[in-house]
């Protein structure tokens, strides 16, 4: 088991986790407890799971999974889909919670309850949850409304959250941005909510992401660790996924910001690697419609990285679904868990 040490104040250390989100391994073929093992064998300390592992929400295979983790010595986070039920990352969640015998049809803060009982019966003490993703800026959402629907949601289920001593950790998915997920924390206004800090996913903003991590540290639960590197493109910017210590994002000041907050918050590794580079195609005025203009220093920091780097063209493609894509992410985790021991090491004493 590995543990990034720090110290907070020069009179105490504080230990900081290592361990894996479980969409890294989607393209492995393992289900829950196969990743638990996985987790195990690359001597890390615990998973932070969505749903794409998961068969079952029934009793019987949500206690194999807890177990497993027990014997293990593993830490177990668990994380929903969206919490809005037009989202596709809503789907797999209502299924498995009707299949265990649960109303699938409930009202959306029942949704998000019911994926807290899940979470309880696996030892996590967090729920991680997301509103979109990537697209749906651009899809054309009133992103006003969709925050007044989170906050709807939210309220109830977190009431719930601190009736179990527990939290709701919604994470910066490239939907809302973080300013944006502040407001809504705000107005949630519980103890039991707070923030999934996904390092990488901070540069869709297209600002400083440590000026970014600044914001949402002070509420961070937990973290999706992953790192992008910024390319330069001909209709702009884009976002390239690559193992940790490879891109752009500053991920030890991250770290070390995060942890002066949440001394025991969990760096999950997150590998996609499968997929062709996310686009900011910042020279055509109709994104500026969908995004917010991002302070002028945070567009510089973008620029600097990618000026100078030659043009992304052609665009690369996805690469499919299965073993091609699992070798290519394995490789890329063994690094990262490699670079993470090495880079971090000056976070000991």
């Amino acid at each position: 088991m590995f543990f990034l040490t720090r110290s907070v104040r020069s009179t105490e250390e504080v230990f900081v986790k290592l361990g894996i989100d479980s969409y890294t391994t989607r393209n492995s073929g393992r289900d829950a407890v196969g990743v638990l093992q996985l987790t195990a064998e690359l001597g890390l300390a615990g998973v932070l799971f969505e749903l794409t592992p998961f068969e079952s929400f029934r009793d019987d295979y949500l206690a194999k999974v807890r177990r497993t983790a027990e014997e293990k010595r593993l830490y177990v986070e668990f994380g929903m889909g969206s919490i809005f039920p037009w989202h596709p990352m809503a789907e797999k969640g209502r299924r498995l919670l009707t299949e265990a015998g649960n109303d699938g049809t409930a009202p959306d803060h029942e949704i998000v309850i019911q994926h807290l009982h899940v979470a309880q019966k696996l030892g996590s003490p967090i729920l991680r949850c997301v509103g979109g993703n990537l697209f749906t800026r651009d899809q054309g959402h009133d992103m006003a409304a969709l925050a007044d629907r989170a906050v709807a949601i939210l309220r109830p289920a977190c009431r719930a959250a601190e009736r179990r001593g527990m939290k709701i950790a919604m994470e910066n998915h490239a939907d809302f941005t973080v300013r944006e997920l502040a407001s809504i924390l705000a107005r949630v206004d519980s103890p039991a909510f707070g923030f999934t800090v996904d390092c990488a996913n901070l540069a869709f903003d297209l600002d400083d992401p440590l000026r970014l991590a600044e914001i949402m540290a002070p509420h961070a639960l937990t973290t999706h660790f992953k790192d992008y590197r910024i390319l330069r493109t001909p209709d702009g910017l884009a976002l390239s996924n690559c193992a940790l210590g490879e891109g752009d994002i500053d991920l030890p000041a991250i770290v070390d910001l995060l942890a002066k907050h949440n001394p025991a918050i969990n760096l999950n590794i997150e590998i996609h690697s499968q997929f062709a580079p996310f686009r900011h195609d910042i020279v055509h005025r109709g994104y500026w419609s969908h995004h917010p203009a991002p302070p002028g220093d945070g567009l510089a920091w973008y620029l600097e990285k990618a000026w100078t780097r030659p043009l992304l063209d052609p665009w690369p493609e996805d690469m499919p679904d299965g073993q091609s894509s699992w070798q290519r992410e394995s490789q890329d985790l063994e690094q990262s868990v490699k670079w993470a021991r090495s880079t971090l090491g000056h976070l000991i004493n």
